[in-house]
């Protein structure tokens, strides 16, 4: 049975499977082979959301295996003070996809985000992993696109 919750604090195991899971999404992602990887950075970013306040860190837990995360933070506007909630990761391992996991940690961070004040929630998809997988997804739960995401490598 998998257990979502979201942390106050970041045992060492979960440390290290949050590194794991950044690990896979960075594998799958455009990044791979562009920049490098830092275990280190993300095991502190790990840190922080779990215990900052207007951060959090959700993850889901099947089997003492985790096996999803979703990491965001709370903002603000350039343009206003009105709060608002995006990602900073979101990731399922491959085989969970099916399963529903990634849907249950979106709900979660929305619940999360509305909590904190948000007035909305604003995920990117800069990872360039299913795109038009994320794309269904969140047309099916309301959300509009805004923008979009371009890279250029200049080294």
């Amino acid at each position: 049975m998998i257990e979502y919750m979201i942390m106050d604090h970041l045992p060492q195991k979960l440390g290290e499977d949050f590194v794991e899971m950044g690990m896979l999404a960075f594998g799958e992602s455009a990044f791979s082979g562009k920049i490098e990887f830092d275990d280190q950075k993300l095991l502190e970013i790990a840190k922080k959301y779990a215990v900052e306040d207007g951060h959090v860190l959700i993850v889901a837990v099947d089997g003492g295996e985790t096996v999803g995360v979703f990491a965001g933070n709370m903002s603000e506007f350039y343009f206003s003070s009105d709060k608002f909630a995006r990602d900073v990761l979101w990731y399922v391992r491959e085989e969970y996809r099916k399963l529903g996991v990634g849907l249950e940690l979106l709900a979660m961070f929305e619940a999360w985000a509305k909590g904190e004040g948000a007035k909305m929630v604003y995920l990117s998809q800069d990872s360039g992993i299913n795109m038009d997988k994320f794309t269904r997804i969140l047309d099916k739960r309301g959300y509009s696109l805004v923008g979009a995401n371009y890279s250029l490598g200049v080294n």
